[in-house]
């Protein structure tokens, strides 16, 4: 399933993801953390991880709603599909490999060397150009993997528990009982009277 869901990211362009599958896919990665040593990527580099680890803290940061894309397992869930898919191992390692070279170019250093404010400012420099406000055309040329990186990130995070538990889904429950609520009843009420019923 891993390997189905890691093609069908691909196909699909940029994030479609089937929530069964996801799960599954956050349960390999929990496996794998709560392994004596924590987790080990199993396709990107220890460079590669760490940037996106970092890209994903600043894409969904901890807030006072919930946890943060890290602590949601986005980047274990990007590298074990990363680790099933050439496609997009190739999509993360050439722009990962853009995103070092165009934030050297900036700034002298790595994303992840970079400090916070620049790394900040490079993913506003993003936006900005991908939004079509003046920008270097280096910019431009990282839209396509910022859009994946971004994405995934956000897929990974909605489709955890702690994802789902921020936007309040309790999952599909069984009713006892079902009440019609009051105002539709009366809505029908008045209808009916109004339509002579």
């Amino acid at each position: 399933m891993l390997r189905q869901l890691a093609l069908a990211v691909t196909a699909a362009g940029a994030g479609m993801f089937n929530v069964e599958a996801a799960r599954v896919v956050h349960a390999l990665a929990g496996e794998a953390r709560a392994q004596a040593g924590g987790y080990s990527p199993a396709a990107l580099s220890a460079h590669q991880f760490r940037t996106v680890t970092r890209l994903a803290e600043l894409i969904v940061p901890a807030d006072a709603g919930g946890g943060s894309a890290v602590e949601a397992g986005a980047p274990e869930f990007i590298d074990l599909l990363c680790s099933q898919n050439p496609d997009l191992m190739g999509i993360y390692a050439d722009g990962l490999e853009w995103l070092d070279t165009a934030t050297r170019r900036a700034q002298g250093r790595t994303f992840v060397d970079a400090s916070a404010a620049q790394q900040t400012a490079m993913l506003d420099a993003l936006v900005a150009a991908e939004r079509g406000e003046p920008s270097s055309s280096d910019l431009r040329d990282g839209l396509g993997f910022f859009n994946w990186v971004r994405g995934m990130t956000v897929d990974a995070y909605y489709t955890s528990p702690i994802g789902i538990a921020d936007v309040g889904f309790a999952g599909n429950r069984v009713l006892a009982a079902y009440e019609t609520p009051r105002e539709a009843t009366e809505f029908v009420a008045r209808r009916a009277d109004e339509l002579g019923l």
